[in-house]
């Protein structure tokens, strides 16, 4: 017959220093364990910040380039706009002059002759915009880069004889790309006896 086999019998010898210095170990293995955790947390939680800064600034330059190209194209719009307003004040502009020159033409006056002493006494910095004759009457629309400027061109236009009267109708300072003008208006009343008198010469 087998003889049955020997049952083994654990026994802990360890002392009770032993115990509470296991348990003692086993708690600072718990504790360094779950810091670990946090720190491994914190560092993941570190790096998603950093990538989804990292996508918001890449939405953002993405943003900024598209709202590049719509500043562009307002800029480009406003271009349009401004040369089919310029178009349009152009075509205004030459209608009065045609009209201006059937105007002399009753009167008589060599326009041409005419147009062309209003444009000398225009001193340097100072140049028209618009003309017009409406009942003897010329209205010059222009810029001056100075306001002296404007002056010295009325006391050119009183030394011409075309005119009996000329008015200052108003100067406006304006500023377009960093650079002062003044836009002014005249009003100046013709010599229509002088006209008469060079014309019979």
């Amino acid at each position: 017959m087998k003889s049955k086999p020997l049952e083994k019998t654990r026994i802990n010898l360890l002392p009770a220093k032993d115990k509470n210095r296991i348990a003692r170990n086993k708690k600072r293995l718990i504790i360094f364990m779950v810091i670990a955790g946090y720190i491994v947390f914190i560092c993941l939680m570190d790096l998603a910040s950093f990538v989804g800064n990292g996508y918001k600034k890449a939405y953002i330059s993405q943003l900024n380039q598209r709202l590049n190209v719509l500043k562009t194209k307002n800029i480009l719009n406003e271009t349009f706009e401004s040369a089919i307003d310029k178009r349009k004040i152009l075509l205004k502009d030459l209608r009065k002059k045609i009209e201006l020159i059937n105007d002399l033409k009753n009167l008589k006056v060599a326009w041409n002759e005419k147009i062309n002493e209003i444009v000398a006494a225009s001193p340097s910095g100072v140049w028209m915009n618009g003309l017009s004759l409406e009942k003897g009457v010329v209205a010059v629309n222009g810029n001056s880069v100075s306001l002296s400027g404007i002056s010295t061109y009325i006391n050119n236009l009183k030394k011409t004889g075309l005119f009996t009267k000329i008015t200052l109708n108003g100067a406006r300072r304006k500023i377009i790309s960093g650079n002062t003008f003044y836009s002014f208006d005249l009003k100046a009343l013709l010599n229509l006896v002088n006209y008469k008198y060079r014309n019979k010469k």
